[in-house]
């Protein structure tokens, strides 16, 4: 089986393009245009279209080429979100995960672990994976997810369709809620007190 412990990421801003722009991968050291860049604010974030995209100057194939990225910001908190469904813990991908290169088009929903004798163990709802839909309705954030699953009855079964991060393969995997051992909650980090608070979404004993 497969395990992932989640990985946050360090402070200071990353040219860290996710699925847009070019992928910096494997690449020789990029060299970034001479004027300097700042984060501009809160209206910076991973994925966030607003974000200043920047030249910069690669080696790749024995050729040097200029192309662009598009800034990410990182706040040194690392992953503040973390929700539990079926047995999976899901969180937006973590600097690690979007400094490889890869991202799909739906990839705010990432698999960090799951637990053993859950539904995600016994229907292969495994860590390393994308959660893309549910019932065939995106989920391209955890906001998204949420709506989708919260009324998902007990016992019901929903069909989920995932991509794994090393493969890039997407699959349609078939799973049975089970909200009375395995309910679905979140735990939200409190900037300001740096301590994490559980909030229940679904469950049979609430």
């Amino acid at each position: 089986h497969q395990q992932h412990q989640q990985q946050d990421g360090a402070d200071g801003a990353s040219l860290n393009n996710g699925s847009q722009g070019e992928s910096l991968q494997g690449e020789g050291a990029p060299a970034a245009a001479s004027a300097p860049h700042t984060s501009g604010g809160s209206n910076i974030g991973n994925g966030n279209s607003s974000a200043p995209w920047i030249p910069v100057t690669i080696f790749r194939s024995g050729q040097i080429m200029e192309t662009h990225v598009q800034l990410g910001l990182e706040d040194g908190m690392g992953t503040n979100r973390i929700l539990h469904w079926c047995g999976a813990q899901l969180q937006a991908p973590h600097r690690a995960v979007r400094e490889l290169g890869f991202l799909p088009e739906c990839a705010g929903v990432f698999i960090s672990r799951w637990h053993h004798g859950s539904p995600a163990h016994r229907y292969g709802l495994y860590a390393l994976h994308w959660i893309l839909e549910v019932n065939g309705k995106p989920t391209p954030d955890l906001d998204t997810f949420l709506e989708v699953v919260k009324h998902i009855p007990h016992a019901e079964f929903v069909r989920v369709k995932l991509m794994h991060l090393e493969t890039t393969q997407p699959r349609v995997i078939s799973l049975k809620v089970d909200l009375n051992y395995w309910p679905t909650w979140e735990l939200q980090l409190d900037p300001a007190t740096c301590s994490w608070n559980r909030i229940t979404i679904s469950s049979l004993q609430a």
